[in-house]
């Protein structure tokens, strides 16, 4: 594994916009995703595989980030600008963490419902399903 790379406090605004841009992103996906709760049968198995892998790696970016935010945290010599602008970062920090849970419950959820998992439900399931207004696999 790499030697972690640690940055100076003059980065610390790159962080704040880059982490603040990231949200909008993660906010974006994660509607279209809710999208796709009434619908789930239009991802694939791989699709959701996709979304838990990039997810998860992503979790463990916010980790590095967080490790950095604290690592500046300890720094006695902050000014109040930059300990405001790392109370931003550390907002933002949390915000994105509990978006990440958000979207990988809802792949976990998706999941049985993809279109791989309606197809190899059983005829007899699939009917009775449809019937009683359920989708197969829920």
């Amino acid at each position: 594994m790499p030697e972690r790379i640690w940055h100076p406090i003059s980065k610390l605004e790159f962080f704040v916009d880059h982490t603040r841009r990231w949200a909008v992103d993660v906010r974006e996906n994660l509607e279209t995703l809710e999208e796709a709760r009434i619908k789930p049968h239009v991802l694939a198995d791989s699709d959701v595989a996709r979304i838990k892998r990039v997810y998860t790696e992503q979790a463990g970016d916010l980790a590095l980030f967080e490790e950095q935010a604290e690592k500046w945290g300890q720094l006695t010599n902050l000014s109040p600008s930059r300990r405001a602008k790392l109370t931003t970062l550390n907002e933002q920090l949390a915000g994105l963490r509990e978006l990440n849970k958000q979207v990988l419950g809802l792949a976990d959820e998706l999941a049985k419902g993809t279109i791989d998992t309606v197809m190899a439900a059983p005829d007899a399931e699939l009917g009775l399903a449809a019937l009683l207004g359920e989708r197969p696999g829920a």
